[in-house]
């Protein structure tokens, strides 16, 4: 009697043999996106407010790419795992966040202060949404020891 397939005892021993420092939220890569991107919004914020949109394109192009270093396939799989059947929400609420910080760049770029606030406040609704969904789950799943 064949109990589980090769593929997906893999996965468990992966999932088994993730290093205790994968599975604390801080120190996950995604952890220190969100950290780059609370920064980026701060950043853009300053902009619109001191109506420098240069900073405001760059801020909300660094949302649209931010800078991170690469998650462990550990990570990867442990994050996927968390995820399970929701993962294309969280795939879809990342690009809505992405397409709204676009929409940014160029209502920033027309130098429109009314156009680059109303972008702003649908860039931070698009934030506000996945953080109501997956921030508290996701903080509760892996500070757990």
């Amino acid at each position: 009697m064949r109990i589980a397939s090769r593929p997906l005892l893999a996965c468990m021993m992966l999932s088994l043999a993730t290093p205790p420092s994968v599975r604390a939220a801080g120190d996950m890569v995604l952890s220190k996106v969100m950290e780059t991107q609370g920064r980026n919004m701060r950043l853009i914020a300053g902009g619109i407010a001191r109506e420098d949109y240069g900073e405001v394109v760059m801020g909300a192009m660094a949302v649209i790419d931010p800078s991170h270093p690469p998650a462990t396939l550990a990570e990867k799989f442990e994050l996927m795992r968390f995820l399970g059947g929701k993962i294309g929400r969280f795939r879809a609420l990342d690009r809505d966040t992405k397409e709204r910080a676009a929409a940014l760049v160029e209502a920033a770029r027309t130098r429109d202060g009314e156009a680059t606030i109303d972008a702003f406040q649908r860039l931070q609704t698009s934030c506000l949404a996945c953080h109501a969904e997956f921030r508290k789950p996701f903080r509760d799943h892996f500070n757990r020891e």
